[in-house]
Formats: structure tokens, C-alpha cells, sequence
């Protein structure tokens, strides 16, 4: 199949999925499991729309639903951050001293604000409506043959992005670091993901490598965004100037997960066995 059918073909299922993902997502907002695979679907499009205007060139209808789409993300990662701190803090720490609890208690109703904001947006009109258009023809930059030979190019690029994160990402001391390696890799792999089934030698092996490291990622993140909101809360809010039970513990598994990122990019090659020799050119 040439590279434009395989972008069309991934397209059209990446639209039905975020639909399908709409639909359940404005039945019941408050649900985990339908926010979260929401927000999947919307990010798996903007790749998409990424990945095909940098091969094919611009559509302008595709532009308009991006813009749509990134609004649209906004409530649905406030909600989906207030998921995620409320589960965590739910299986880390049952019981704790008085700060712990505190800060458990205020992540409880930012789950309920955040929770009735999205419903709010599920709800109107102009979300309901919102459709995910397949651009009309395949000009653009390099056309249809040269679809595939740019598709290295563009990997090698994303590459890039997240290597020169790698150093700075492996300090406990700048999570901000590993915020931005975590948001590269993961424009990284989205990409990689639509591109798969131009690289002979990428298999459902190399999607799950890229997957597992992206999550890796992301729960570190987690923790760092727990940390800096509790530490906070304690200082500012409640005038404690001890570090809580929730800080201790969430300190503790921040510590295990990045050992894990050590033995995995520890050092400078090191990355180069989550990318892979897939999609070499």
C-alpha cells in the first residue's frame, strides 16, 4: 500500500475512534475510562494532522479542526490530571497524618469542579458537531511518492527532540526536564504509530517498546505533579513545614521509577534502544 492510502486509511480510523470516543465521554464525563480514552483519540488525530500536513502539505479544514480539537483538550487534562492525582493518592497512601488527608480531600473536589466543566463542554452544541474532515487530494510537499522517503526525515527529527532532553530529564531536581522529554516522546511515538506500516521491520513488538516507555514517563510525571502540589499545599495552605506521609511515600516511588529511566537511558547511545533500528532509513 503507498504512503498517501496508508495516511488516508489511518485517518479515517483515527476520526471514527475520536467520535466513538465523543460519544461515550459526553454520555458520562465522570467517567475514568471514557475521559482518558477521549483524550487518547484527540491526541492519535493531532498526530495524525501533524504527520500528514509534514508530508503531503497544508489542508486548511484540517487546521480548523486541530484548533477545535486542542480546545477541546484543555478541560478534558484538568479532569484527567485530577483522575489520575485522586487514584494514586486512593493505592499509595489509605491513611496519613493530617496534611496527607488535607491535600486528599482538596484533589477530591478538584475532580468534582473539573468533572462539571467538562460535562458543560461535552454538552455543547458546537462539541456535538465536531467532525474530523480527510483532506481532499494528496499535493503538497514531496506528493505521493515521496511520501515514504520523507517519513524517515521526520522520525529522525522527533528523535532529536527527545534525545536533548536526556540528560537533564535523568535529575531529580528539574522534573521540568522530564515534562518536556515526556511531551517530545510522545509526539515521537504517536507519529511512529501512523508511520508503522511503512517500516518492513516494525512490528506490534516495537508499538508496545514505544508504549511502555512513554508510560514510564508519564507516571514519573505524575508523581512530580503530586510532589510539587502537596509540598505546596502543606507550606502554603496548612503552614507545615515537615514533609506529610503522602510526600514521603509519593517520594519513594519516584525514586524506583527513575531508576528504571536510568537503566533505560542512562546514557547517551542508551536511547537509541527505545527507538530501535526500525525505522531507519
Amino acid at each position: 500500500m503507498e504512503a498517501t492510502a496508508i495516511l488516508e486509511e489511518s485517518g479515517r480510523a483515527r476520526a471514527t475512534r475520536f467520535r466513538e470516543g465523543l460519544k461515550r465521554a459526553s454520555a458520562d464525563p465522570t467517567s475514568d475510562e471514557a475521559v482518558h480514552d477521549l483524550r487518547v483519540a484527540i491526541r492519535r488525530v493531532l498526530a495524525w494532522i501533524t504527520v500528514r500536513t509534514a508530508l503531503l502539505g497544508p489542508d486548511r479544514r484540517l487546521r480548523e479542526a486541530r484548533s477545535s480539537l486542542k480546545a477541546l483538550m484543555t478541560p478534558l487534562g484538568k479532569l484527567r490530571d485530577a483522575h489520575v492525582k485522586r487514584d494514586w493518592i486512593r493505592n499509595v497512601v489509605p491513611e496519613g497524618d493530617e496534611p496527607s488527608y488535607r491535600y486528599a480531600v482538596k484533589v477530591s473536589g478538584d475532580v468534582l469542579r473539573w468533572e462539571f466543566r467538562a460535562r458543560k463542554y461535552l454538552g455543547a452544541p458546537s462539541t456535538r458537531r465536531l467532525r474530523v474532515p480527510l483532506p481532499r487530494g494528496a499535493g503538497g510537499l514531496g506528493g505521493r511518492l515521496e511520501a515514504a522517503i520523507l517519513a524517515p526525515g521526520l522520525l529522525g527529527r522527533l528523535e532529536r527532540e527527545v534525545s536533548k532532553h536526556r540528560e537533564a530529564a535523568l535529575d531529580p531536581a528539574h522534573p521540568e526536564a522530564l515534562h518536556r522529554m515526556r511531551l517530545a516522546f510522545k509526539k515521537y511515538r504517536y507519529a511512529a504509530e501512523i508511520l508503522l506500516p511503512l517500516f518492513p521491520k516494525a512490528t506490534e513488538e516495537t508499538a508496545k517498546r514505544l508504549h511502555a516507555f512513554q508510560t514510564l514517563l508519564g507516571t514519573i510525571h505524575d508523581f512530580d505533579v503530586i510532589l510539587a502540589e502537596a509540598a505546596s499545599f502543606r507550606r502554603d495552605i496548612l503552614g507545615v513545614a515537615a514533609e506529610s506521609v503522602l510526600e514521603t511515600a509519593f517520594r519513594r516511588l519516584r525514586e524506583e521509577r527513575s531508576g528504571e529511566l536510568i537503566e533505560i537511558a542512562g546514557t547517551p547511545g542508551s536511547l537509541a534502544g527505545v527507538f530501535g533500528a526500525e525505522f531507519r532509513p
